[in-house]
C-alpha cells in the first residue's frame, strides 16, 4: 500500500510538471524570499517513514506501542536515514544519504544452581547481541519543474552493511565429570545434547549496487520542502561466513573442550524496483556562502537599484579683477 501511494504521488506530480519559466528571475514569496534552492545551497533532511510507522502502530493493538522504541525508529534498516544535497547549479545537485544504526542487547535468565540442593538458589545465564545496520548512498540528480513543484531524477551508488547475529553466551552452571550436561537456559538454538553454544558470529552481509531514481519535491516554505522518491536498482550481496563455537566436557581429558562449526560465505545478485525503504522526507536548504549572490537575500521589487553616485562639486572660476575695478 505504501509503495502504491508513492507511485501515484510521483505519477500525478510528474504529469503536471512543465518547463521552467524562461524568466531568469527566481521564484519568490510574498515577502520577497527566494523559494527554491539555488547554486551553492546545502540541503539537510530526514526520512519521515519511521515516524509514519510509529503513528500507524500507535493504533495497532498487536504491536509494541509503548513508545518510539527500536522497532519504531532505530532498528529499521534504511529508514533511519539522514539526507543531504549540495546544489551544483540551480538544476543539478550532489546527494548523500546515510544511516548508522547500532546497539547492544543483553538478555539474562535465572535457572537452578546445580551445586545446591535448595531449589530456590539460582544462577544466571546471559546472552548478548551486538548489531549494526549501515547504509550509504552517493548520487547525482537533475531537476526540472514549475514554481513550487519540482521533479528530479538521477542515479545513486549505494553501499550497505548488516551485522545481524553476533551472539555471546555465558552460563552459571559449569561442566564437571559429575555434571556432563549442566542445567542451562534454552534460547532456542544454543543447546545441543551435552554441548552448548558460547558464541555465534556471522550472518553479516555487505552489499554494493547502482540505483536509478525519480521523485518530487514540493516547497511548503522558502527553502523548505517535502519530497518523495522511487527507484530501481541492481545490488551485489556478499554474506560472510558464519562461525558457531560450542563447549562440552571431554571425560577423557577431563576438561572443557571447544568445537567450532563453519558455514561458507554466500554471494548473490538481485535487481528490481525499490523505494529506499519508502523515502518520504522533510528537507531544509541553507546558503553555504559560495553560491549566487541572491541565494538567501530577500528580493524586493525586482533587482536592487544602485544608488546614483554623487558628483563632486566643481568650483567655477571667478572673474578677473584689474586694479580697483569691481566690473
Amino acid at each position: 500500500m505504501k509503495t502504491v501511494i508513492i507511485l501515484v504521488f510521483l505519477f500525478v506530480g510528474l504529469n503536471h510538471l512543465q518547463a521552467q519559466d524562461s524568466n531568469d528571475e527566481p521564484l519568490t514569496g510574498k515577502k520577497g524570499q527566494v523559494i527554491l534552492p539555488q547554486k551553492g545551497d546545502i540541503g539537510v533532511g530526514v526520512n519521515l517513514i519511521p515516524f509514519f510507522y510509529w503513528m500507524g502502530n500507535s493504533s495497532n493493538a498487536n504491536a509494541n506501542n509503548t513508545g518510539a522504541s527500536n522497532d519504531k525508529f532505530f532498528n529499521i534498516f534504511g529508514n533511519s536515514v539522514i539526507l543531504g544535497k549540495y546544489m551544483l547549479t540551480d538544476k543539478s545537485a550532489l546527494r548523500l544519504a546515510w544511516g548508522i544504526n547500532l546497539g547492544n542487547t543483553t538478555e539474562d535468565e535465572y535457572i537452578q544452581d546445580d551445586a545446591s540442593n535448595d531449589p530456590n538458589v539460582m544462577v544466571k545465564d546471559s546472552r548478548s547481541l551486538n548489531w549494526s545496520r549501515t547504509s550509504l548512498a552517493l548520487g547525482y540528480e537533475m531537476r526540472r519543474g514549475k514554481r513550487r513543484l519540482q521533479g528530479f531524477w538521477g542515479v545513486d551508488l549505494r553501499m550497505t552493511y548488516n551485522k545481524n547475529s553476533d551472539y555471546i553466551y555465558s552460563y552459571g552452571n559449569g561442566y564437571s565429570l559429575s555434571n556432563l550436561v549442566p542445567t542451562s537456559y534454552d534460547w532456542g538454538s544454543n543447546l545441543n545434547a551435552n554441548k552448548r553454544t558460547i558464541s555465534h558470529t556471522g550472518s553479516n552481509v555487505w552489499a554494493v549496487g547502482l540505483r536509478g531514481f525519480v521523485g518530487l519535491e514540493y516547497y511548503i516554505a522558502p527553502k523548505v520542502c517535502i519530497g518523495a522518491e522511487f527507484g530501481w536498482g541492481v545490488m551485489y550481496q556478499h554474506g560472510l561466513a558464519v562461525t558457531v563455537s560450542e563447549e562440552y566436557y571431554n571425560p577423557i581429558s577431563e576438561e572443557v573442550a571447544i568445537e567450532q562449526h563453519y558455514t561458507a560465505a554466500t554471494n548473490s545478485v538481485s535487481a528490481g524496483v525499490d523505494n529506499f525503504d519508502g523515502t518520504v522526507y522533510l528537507m531544509f536548504f541553507f546558503n553555504s556562502g559560495g553560491g549566487t549572490g541572491s541565494n538567501s537575500k530577500t528580493i524586493k521589487n525586482g533587482a536592487k537599484k544602485e544608488k546614483p553616485k554623487k558628483e563632486k562639486a566643481v568650483k567655477k572660476p571667478g572673474k578677473r579683477t584689474i586694479g580697483n575695478s569691481r566690473f
